[in-house]
């Protein structure tokens, strides 16, 4: 990673928790500040001591109250940032599909999938609306890579996330990664859908979600994780 990735990385990481903190939904650590190094750059946060998450409940209301807050009426965000190692397009779009139309094949494209694999990518790409249909989505600011890693609680039992990948997209495009590692309890889960009940199509959208962290994953890890990739894609066509 170069220098000037360090630094873009940090940066754009700075922009997404100051979006965050503006909406007083949910606690995140300040961001300082984002500086120079010889060979790379810093970032310095708040010191909040983290301990254990507990209140799931509570962690699940204060994520639906952030997906509610009023925000423009586009989809992306001010600027690129990343998803782990990987560049994460956020220019903004009319639409939600344009804008994950974008995201997706961007990840098939570092991806270079061959044969089946690129046919059915390709396939998901042209067909992407049709999964959408009848929905009236309206661009949410989410957290964007809320696993059970980037999630703890403060010393008051006050949720508490960091380390971001924000944008203003989909809600239910957060639970996704949130469902793959796991980590989070049925009471999280309940609280959330009290006040953002699930829409007609949920489960098959929350693959396609999952596809894209999981390409994300076979262009971060490698091979690995290309079965779970073919057996997604299959899924959500068939």
């Amino acid at each position: 990673m170069t220098k000037q990735m360090c630094k873009s990385m940090f940066e754009a990481e700075l922009h997404g928790l100051n979006a965050l903190r503006h909406t007083h939904t949910i606690r995140v650590p300040q961001p300082l500040r984002v500086g120079d190094l010889s060979s790379g750059a810093f970032l310095i946060l708040e010191y909040i001591p983290l301990t254990r998450l507990r209140d799931h409940r509570k962690l699940g209301h204060q994520l639906a109250n952030l997906h509610l807050f009023e925000g423009p009426s586009q989809f992306g965000f001010d600027t690129n940032n990343y998803i782990g190692s990987t560049m994460q397009p956020n220019g903004w779009h009319d639409t939600w599909v344009d804008l994950l139309q974008e995201r997706l094949q961007y990840q098939f494209d570092c991806a270079q999938f061959t044969g089946h694999m690129k046919n059915m990518a390709d396939k998901l790409i042209r067909r992407l609306t049709q999964f959408f249909k009848g929905l009236d989505i309206r661009p949410s600011l989410v957290h964007g890579d809320l696993w059970a890693g980037n999630c703890a609680a403060d010393s008051s039992g006050e949720p508490v996330v960091f380390d971001p990948a924000v944008y203003w997209g989909h809600h239910e495009a957060e639970l996704s990664i949130m469902r793959m590692f796991g980590g989070f309890t049925l009471d999280f889960y309940d609280a959330y859908h009290e006040r953002i009940p699930r829409a007609p199509g949920f489960e098959l959208r929350a693959q396609i979600y999952e596809l894209y962290h999981t390409v994300n994953h076979y262009n971060m890890f490698g091979s690995g994780y290309l079965d779970q990739c073919q057996r997604l894609l299959e899924r959500i066509l068939q």
